[in-house]
């Protein structure tokens, strides 16, 4: 997640929690601001899925697409959607300060449910973009994700909040048809997908993947292929790379000691890896979100 999501936005808001700062989460970003009665942003296109619960307070906000601004009026239990990838200008002006949750998804993660659901990019189903809708799920879920952050909950809170999150927004905030029926050869290339997910951190073969599938393996690397789009092997090593991602964001383990927890062979296969999906080294990538050591 960009680091930018830790900075203070000046006097616009102040920051009272940032999950990543401040709890060590990774799997989504939870920040809780306290915002002035008058300001305006703008804010660069992002790589997330962005939620704003409006908690305490009053306000009129506008928002500008090309050369209009959209008005809502924001009071408790308001929601704003920003799509990944759009740029925003925002200006606001309310009697009193107001308190907002924001829930930062990553955009991979939205791509990966669309992909799950519906066997389409995201970007084909709308991703969930509205300066501001009702939806009392939503506000509760975004709530409790605020609530838990303060109380200092474990990562495996906000990971499983982040999945249905996902869900939930595109079937009832994109433009998605019903859910399709899965066909056989899915339903063995989803059990696959999950083997591959549990024990991406042990030795696996080709044929363990196919063996999770109950197929051969000629047919498993053909079907897998026309399902997800990559062979089993670069998919495993995505998936690799994710998990050291999350490893990296936390700053315990050394990267040798990611390396063998993430299932590679061997350090310089990781870093190998890691630059090729990512684009730097692993080191440079924990620096770059965490910041030099002290």
């Amino acid at each position: 997640m960009s680091e930018a999501l830790t900075q203070d936005p000046g006097p616009a808001a102040r920051v009272r929690l940032c999950s990543r700062r401040d709890n060590g989460w990774s799997s989504l970003q939870v920040r809780l601001l306290d915002n002035a009665e008058e300001a305006e942003l703008d804010l660069p296109p992002g790589p997330d899925q962005v939620i704003v619960l409006v908690t305490r307070g009053t306000t009129t906000i506008e928002s500008h697409h090309g050369a209009t601004w959209r008005r809502a009026a924001y009071v408790p239990g308001s929601i704003g959607l920003t799509a990944p990838g759009h740029p925003t200008r925002l200006r606001w002006r309310g009697p009193e300060r107001t308190a907002t949750t924001h829930i930062h998804l990553p955009g991979p993660l939205i791509d990966r449910t669309a992909l799950d659901l519906w066997g389409r990019d995201a970007a084909r189903l709308g991703r969930p973009d509205a300066l501001s809708v009702e939806d009392p799920v939503l506000a509760s879920v975004v709530e409790a994700l605020g609530a838990a952050a303060l109380a200092g909950a474990d990562e495996l809170y906000a990971e499983s909040a982040a999945t249905f999150l996902a869900v939930h927004l595109l079937t009832r905030h994109a433009v998605a048809p019903p859910p399709r029926e899965i066909g056989r050869d899915e339903l063995r290339t989803r059990r696959a997908v999950q083997f591959i997910r549990d024990n991406h951190h042990l030795p696996l073969s080709l044929a363990d993947m196919a063996a999770a599938a109950d197929l051969s393996t000629f047919h498993f690397l053909r079907v897998f292929k026309t399902a997800t789009g990559q062979t089993p092997y670069r998919y495993l090593t995505r998936i690799r790379v994710e998990r050291a991602c999350r490893h990296l964001e936390r700053g315990v383990l050394s990267v040798t000691e990611i390396a063998q927890a993430c299932g590679f062979a061997t350090p310089s296969r990781f870093a190998s890896a890691f630059r090729a999906q990512i684009g730097q080294s692993p080191s440079a990538y924990r620096t770059a979100v965490r910041g030099p050591a002290q």
